[in-house]
This record gives C-alpha cells, structure tokens and sequence, in this order.
C-alpha cells in the first residue's frame, strides 16, 4: 500500500518546519557514529542524512509525528516506534541510488520539502524489479508506504541543501524494539 497526501501541513507550518529542517546538520553515511553497525546490517545509502531527529529536534520530531498519527491511517492504527531523519541528496548522488526495501521495518515515509521538481521523485516496483508507480516531487507532499515495496529516489537534482532533493525520511515498526540507527 503507497499513500501520497497532498498540502500535508497548512504552508505557514510548512515553511516553519522547511527552516528547521534546513538548519539541521548532515553527514554521509560513512560519518555516522553507528556506520559499521549500519554496514554490517546491508544499509547504504547516498547523500547525507541528519543524526534521529528524536535526538536533535525533539519538538520537530514530535510535531511531526503528532501530524502523521493525526491523519488515521491503517499504518499508523497500530503502536509503532519509528524514527525519523532529514535526508540531502543531490544530483551527483544518482549513480550511488539504487531499488531497495527497507528491510526489518514494517513502514516508511517521505515528506518532501524543496521546491517542487515533477522530474524527480520517488519510483516503486516490483519483485521482479518492474516500475509500478511514480510518485513525483511535490513540495509539502507525503508518501507512506509498506516497507516491503521495492522503490528508491529518482532523479535527484541541486547541487546543496539550497537547491537539492530534501526529504523527511521515517522508519517505522511493531516491533517495539527498534533503534535510532535503523535504515
């Protein structure tokens, strides 16, 4: 199941959150402090992603979350823990992407934050690694999705975080144990 919502926040909130989602630090995955934890469990990934928003902005974190379970959806019906992230990538990070699934996790999302590009986005297949669907980039948009749909980011553009591909990224599972580094 893939869910896109459309003006996820009301654009005064939208603007506030894209500010602070902007001032927060990224890294590349080989900076983290858990990357042998992270590559002994299979997960790369290109471009830079910030430390568990959890643990840096827990306002913004809580916010978030707060607006996500707000919406009733059947992902969020159930208690999960999750975490989530803010997430750069950039054009010369397209050769690094790749199809994937989020392994050991029950659900994701994405929320898009930079300008709307209809040229990038984010593509989910199948097993067999056959296209299924094209969700595209639109500013304030959120995709929700069953972990265990094969997808990756299309297209990342920019060159930094004033004019690259900038996310919200959120694991989530059942599982009531899952740590701050997962995916």
């Amino acid at each position: 199941m893939i869910t896109v919502i459309d003006n996820f926040l009301p654009k005064d909130l939208f603007e506030s959150v894209y500010d602070e989602v902007k001032g927060v630090n990224l890294y590349p995955i080989h900076e983290s402090a858990n990357y042998e934890k992270l590559k002994g469990r299979g997960i790369d990934y290109p471009g830079t992603r910030s430390a568990p928003l959890r643990d840096t902005n827990k306002i913004l974190d809580n916010f978030l979350i707060k607006h996500i379970e707000g919406y009733g959806l059947p992902f969020t019906n159930t208690r999960f823990m999750y975490v989530q992230h803010s997430h750069l990538r950039v054009e010369n990070d397209n050769e690094e992407d790749y199809i994937h699934v989020d392994s050991g996790m029950d659900f994701a999302w994405l929320f898009y934050l930079s300008k709307t590009n209809l040229e990038s986005g984010t593509k989910f297949y199948t097993d067999d690694e056959e296209e299924t669907s094209f969700v595209r980039f639109v500013q304030n948009r959120f995709v929700i999705f069953d972990c265990n749909i094969k997808h990756m980011a299309f297209n990342n553009y920019g060159k930094d975080i004033n004019d690259g591909r900038l996310t919200i990224n959120g694991f989530a599972s059942y599982n009531m144990e899952i740590n701050n580094d997962n995916s």
